[in-house]
């Protein structure tokens, strides 16, 4: 099977796999193309800097928009590569991939759960440390200085965590009481 195109009688579990496939494929160029653009910062911008008129405004134009576009299509393409992947494990497919099947569960789990654990283990670093932290704006509530922001901010952690765990946990139910390959 090509690449780029399906068989007409192509089934849908082998339909979302190929364009898991796909996906992946464009994460993998286009990470490496956002990582070597922003190592070579240094190189690339001095030969567009001294040019002038319409060739630096376009240089400059060019080299901006590869390096904001190049990250964009790599997080895309991540994300993208894995909520295909885990669809076809649930979709009928011509061939059962056992192993594979259960590396893209593995990885559907802990991307689907990351940031509720991220947001729970940081409502417990606030609760040991005694202080919690935001960045944007910059806020640090102390408990013994200001407790009653700091119990508000150690809230808000629990409560993101537990609707990010919701949401997660609302599209896996489904998935994880059927078996592989079956709708």
């Amino acid at each position: 099977m090509p690449l780029f195109r399906l068989p007409e009688n192509a089934s849908p579990g082998d339909r979302a796999r190929r364009r898991g496939a796909f996906c992946l494929l464009l994460a993998l160029v286009s990470t490496s193309l956002a990582t070597w653009l922003f190592l070579s910062i240094g190189k690339l911008w001095p030969r567009i800097e001294p040019l002038e008129g319409m060739a630096f405004t376009l240089g400059a134009v060019v080299f901006g928009a590869a390096l904001a576009i190049a990250p964009v299509v790599a997080v895309s393409g991540w994300l993208l590569a894995l909520w295909f992947g885990v669809e076809s494990v649930y979709l009928p497919r011509q061939h059962a991939t056992p192993i594979i099947d259960r590396v893209i569960v593995g990885a559907g789990l802990v991307a689907w759960f990351l940031p509720a654990l991220g947001f729970l283990a940081t409502a417990i670093h606030a609760l040991v440390s005694g202080r919690v932290h935001f960045v944007q704006p910059p806020r640090d509530y102390l408990r013994a200085v200001d407790p009653i922001a700091y119990w508000q901010g150690v809230g808000f952690l629990l409560i993101t965590a537990a609707v990010f765990a919701w949401l997660a946990w609302r599209y896996w139910q489904g998935k994880l009481r059927r078996t592989a390959g079956t709708d």
